[in-house]
């Protein structure tokens, strides 16, 4: 078969009717009308049009490409906030390239720099994280996307974390529980600081509430082996705040393996609501994040910093909600 015969971006401006700097606005993701947008995009897939990236970097121009920093894709959270990334980077043109905890960090800025990303949407962000500092120290515009840094210079957006922790700690009282713990997320994650700090203020404006704290970093198999433990102990607590639901997922299993009947010997709750927390067999009462808000509002943060690099930077909390299911129930 023969080779479909090249064609310039001159040309898909003449035949889209538009100039040849309004292709480029579209193939870079910059601001076009949406009926002109649709034209161009018509003509560009009628020829197969791939513009060359080696071309778009000796013009200065945008390479049209978004890094995401993700560090556990096996956890439900996370593909949930890429969907939600990849529907608002596809409406705009532009497209996600990933950076995992396979990388270290020398070696995802490495494929960042590499790859001639636009900007960097970080999603888990810990106190000093070396990955997030190279980045910004390279000048390459990055949003911290649901985990945050004080001080760090960059647009930021997460979810109201201490609101959350607070009403975890409400509905466990409200039950009558005295003896509660908390298994705690990932040390340095603003998420685990906030829950904690939400829900300890909360139980000690209780005056007689005993509480109890284990280390799960967000991790399924360290939360199961803690969860054990601490239903061992002599006077084990009756309700175990989770600080997300994976962690939740663990401590129901570890009940079950310690004939601890949930909920009526032992209320479970989560944080986050990801989508298996609704299934039957789990039905976990948790605290829900607007996951795909904060994914969105995190990618037009990026956007808004590309267009203004100069603007103030901003800082968005996003409200939660109480969602109570079957995991929970009177002391």
């Amino acid at each position: 078969m023969a080779r479909r015969p090249a064609v310039t971006s001159v040309q898909i401006a003449r035949e889209a009717g538009v100039a040849q700097s309004t292709v480029s606005r579209v193939l870079n993701g910059g601001s076009v009308a949406p009926g002109t947008r649709r034209r161009v995009l018509e003509v560009l897939a009628k020829y197969d049009f791939q513009p060359s990236q080696a071309a778009r970097s000796l013009v200065g121009a945008r390479s049209g490409l978004i890094g995401v920093v993700i560090r556990d894709l096996t956890n439900p959270f996370y593909p949930v906030m890429i969907k939600a990334m990849e529907r608002v980077l596809h409406a705009q043109g532009l497209r996600l390239t990933l950076v995992t905890d396979v990388l270290t960090a020398d070696e995802g800025l490495a494929l960042l720099r590499r790859e001639g990303v636009d900007g960097v949407v970080f999603t888990s962000a810990v106190a000093d994280d070396p990955l997030a500092h190279r980045i910004a120290g390279h000048g390459i515009p990055l949003v911290l996307c649901h985990r945050t840094l004080a001080g760090f210079p960059a647009d930021q957006v997460e979810a109201d974390n201490v609101t959350a922790g607070r009403l975890a700690a409400e509905h466990v009282l409200s039950l009558g529980h005295r003896r509660i713990a908390m298994v705690r997320g990932l040390a340095g994650a603003s998420t685990a600081a906030q829950r904690g700090r939400g829900f300890r203020e909360r139980a000690a404006e209780a005056g007689d509430a005993v509480l109890t704290e284990v280390d799960g970093s967000y991790d399924y198999a360290a939360t199961y082996t803690a969860v054990r433990a601490l239903l061992s102990e002599h006077s084990p607590p009756t309700a175990l705040f989770c600080q997300n639901d994976v962690m939740a997922y663990a401590a129901l299993n570890a009940a079950a393996a310690c004939g601890v009947a949930v909920p009526r010997e032992l209320s479970v709750l989560g944080c986050d609501d990801v989508p298996l927390s609704a299934w039957e067999r789990i039905d976990l009462t948790t605290v829900r994040q607007p996951l795909e808000r904060i994914a969105e509002v995190g990618v037009e943060l990026l956007l808004g910093r590309l267009a203004e690099p100069d603007a103030p930077y901003r800082h968005e909390v996003l409200p939660v909600e109480f969602v109570e299911r079957s995991t929970t129930a009177p002391a």
